[in-house]
């Protein structure tokens, strides 16, 4: 069947994707659009397998919400100059669409949800023909708006890091709701800031915890101290100096070292005048990390 300009041309106003990779796709199927649609979108796919190793480190860590949530993704490229692209921004659109518009809690449930005929796993493998790179959302997290809670975020640069914190109170807060918000804030400019691994060392996992044990101990045996009963005191010490880094909770606080989180928490919940105030949950996401 004879490929005629109209047809190339139709395919490509449909994909986005070049004239000659349009029309070597049209001649592939003898002319059938359908089939030719389906080819390069297994070509999307093809490319996502060869370039699985490449490192996709460049991107955006975007933050949305809705009267229900509030949530946070990371989709990646691999170069700047990809990311910043009319594609790319549209992708951003429609994952952003499909997390409003559905109850949706992993990376897998986004990737299945339907954008116009195509899944969001489909739309990507349809980018990744026409560009050529590695393209993936790399990170996802949903928080739910809830009775007695007040959530705030920070954006960070266009997008290289994103934070959201989540705070549960009890009582009535002077100020309402929105002077909740406004302490989330607070915390969430911190986190955004110091970067905490965990609210407070239980959320730590034993693996890290060993591991500083294990530098503790190697930097005190050479400082020449070799005493049993000395290491194991230092050691213990410095490794608490050292989890109080990782913990939100016990972090010095970002503009003033002379309080910690915990401290800042408490003056919020005395101003705010309700029982209790406690982070409920938080996120940081930054880019290519």
């Amino acid at each position: 069947m004879a490929i005629t300009a109209q047809m190339v041309n139709s395919l490509r106003e449909r994909t986005g994707i070049g004239m000659l990779k349009c029309k070597e796709a049209l001649t592939a199927c003898d002319g059938d659009v359908e089939k030719a649609v389906e080819l390069l979108r297994k070509q999307g796919a093809a490319v996502a397998a060869k370039r699985a190793d490449k490192e996709a480190k460049e991107g955006l860590v975007y933050i949305g919400s809705t009267e229900s949530k509030v949530f946070s993704f990371e989709l990646t490229a691999e170069t700047d100059f990809v990311s910043k692209g009319e594609d790319f921004l549209k992708l951003i659109e429609e994952i952003t669409g499909v997390i409003k518009a559905n109850n949706v809690s992993s990376i897998e449930e986004i990737l299945q949800h339907k954008v116009g005929a195509l899944t969001v796993g489909g739309r990507i493998e349809e980018v990744l023909a026409k560009i050529g790179e590695k393209i993936e959302i790399r990170k996802f997290a949903v928080l739910p708006v809830e009775e007695n809670s007040a959530i705030a975020s920070y954006s960070h640069l266009g997008g290289k890091i994103g934070s959201i914190v989540k705070l549960a109170y009890e009582g009535a807060p002077a100020g309402g709701k929105e002077a909740v918000q406004a302490a989330a804030k607070v915390i969430a400019l911190h986190v955004t800031a110091s970067n905490p691994m965990a609210l407070d060392e239980s959320g730590l996992s034993p693996d890290l915890i060993e591991k500083e044990r294990e530098i503790a101990k190697e930097q005190i045996v050479n400082e020449g101290k070799t005493k049993p009963d000395f290491v194991d005191r230092a050691v213990e010490g410095r490794v608490k100096k050292a989890l109080k880094q990782l913990c939100l909770l016990d972090q010095e606080f970002y503009i003033d070292a002379k309080k910690t989180v915990r401290d800042v928490l408490a003056e919020e919940q005395k101003k705010l005048g309700v029982s209790k105030l406690e982070v409920a949950q938080f996120v940081r996401f930054e880019k290519g990390k």
